[in-house]
């Protein structure tokens, strides 16, 4: 006989499993495909991923992490090299203001490190997370942007498990 932690367990995996949208078919939806950030691959989700800034014989590079599809995150980005008001949102973000303040042309790439769940109810661990500190830890030439204060932040994705998040709860 299943004791009550199994069977509230069981509820619960049911439930969320029910709300997690249907994987989309097409991997991108850019317009002129071969302008695609990540190769025709756009739109995938739960990613880590790497942006290389290449400027005067230089580079630098950013690992930065998305739950939801890369192009919105891709756009976010965008927003924050366009707008003065949101160039501390990111280190890639300052890197760029930096550059763009001493008139210097740039190039950005994508690609994806690494595919990963977010954080998980049950096993209490968010492996997208995870798999970002990993990259900036061992690999550190493919983070020369990031700060090692990324390091010590907690989990974004948790919070969406929050009672308080849940509909009808007050």
């Amino acid at each position: 006989m299943p004791n009550m932690k199994s069977i509230v367990d069981a509820h619960n995996k049911k439930i969320l499993k029910a709300q997690m949208p249907a994987p989309e078919t097409d991997p991108c939806n850019c317009r002129a495909k071969q302008d695609c950030p990540l190769d025709g691959k756009c739109k995938a989700t739960s990613i880590v991923y790497q942006a290389t800034v290449k400027s005067d014989n230089y580079e630098e590079t950013y690992v930065g992490l998305t739950e939801g599809n890369f192009k919105l995150r891709l756009a976010n980005h965008q927003q924050s090299f366009n707008k003065e008001r949101y160039r501390n949102q990111t280190e890639l973000s300052k890197h760029i203001w930096t550059l763009k303040d001493r008139n210097k042309d740039f190039e950005i790439s994508w690609r994806i490190l690494s595919r990963a769940s977010s954080f998980s109810n049950v096993s209490k661990r968010c492996n997208l997370c995870t798999m970002e500190k990993f990259f900036i830890i061992c690999h550190p030439e493919m983070a020369s942007l990031n700060k090692r204060s990324e390091l010590v932040s907690t989990c974004r994705h948790a919070s969406k498990f929050q009672l308080m998040n849940f509909a009808g709860v007050t």
